[in-house]
């Protein structure tokens, strides 16, 4: 399974409002929540929590790649938000986080959960994704950025 598979309009969402980190999070599991791909906000919200722990998710240049494994994920998924206003998010760079792409991984995705999170950083670390980040004026133009 790859990004492009997995991105979805209705879990792309352009210029999004939340003050912090913990906000946004609980915006997009609500969204996962609607859309069948958790059972539970507040489990997931616990495992993604429980991975932050771990350390900061904010891979810098304004992006953060927040992922949740949990037996209340029903498939694999990643919600892509613009935010209208960077979140302190302890970047790698001390950065704010404009962007946050949350993965919800099944438990049983090991391996998934590895290559996704893989490929996606990948792609996040290319400038011309980046550049195209930055140039995105809807949620349509984020989408497409990942398309294959």
């Amino acid at each position: 399974m790859t990004v492009a598979a997995i991105v979805q309009p209705n879990l792309v969402k352009f210029n999004v409002k939340a003050n912090s980190k913990k906000e946004i999070i609980e915006q997009l599991a609500k969204l996962y929540l609607k859309e069948g791909v958790i059972r539970d906000v507040d489990a997931y919200i616990l495992a993604v929590n429980e991975r932050e722990q771990e350390g900061t998710t904010g891979i810098g240049d304004g992006i953060a790649i927040p992922h949740g494994k949990s037996n209340v994920v029903t498939r694999s998924a990643v919600a892509i938000a613009k935010l209208a206003q960077p979140v302190e998010w302890q970047s790698l760079d001390g950065q704010p986080v404009e962007y946050v792409f949350l993965l919800a991984i099944p438990n049983d995705g090991d391996n998934e959960h590895l290559k996704l999170l893989s490929e996606l950083a990948r792609a996040l670390m290319d400038d011309e994704v980046r550049t195209k980040l930055q140039v995105a004026t809807s949620s349509d133009d984020l989408e497409k950025i990942f398309e294959k």
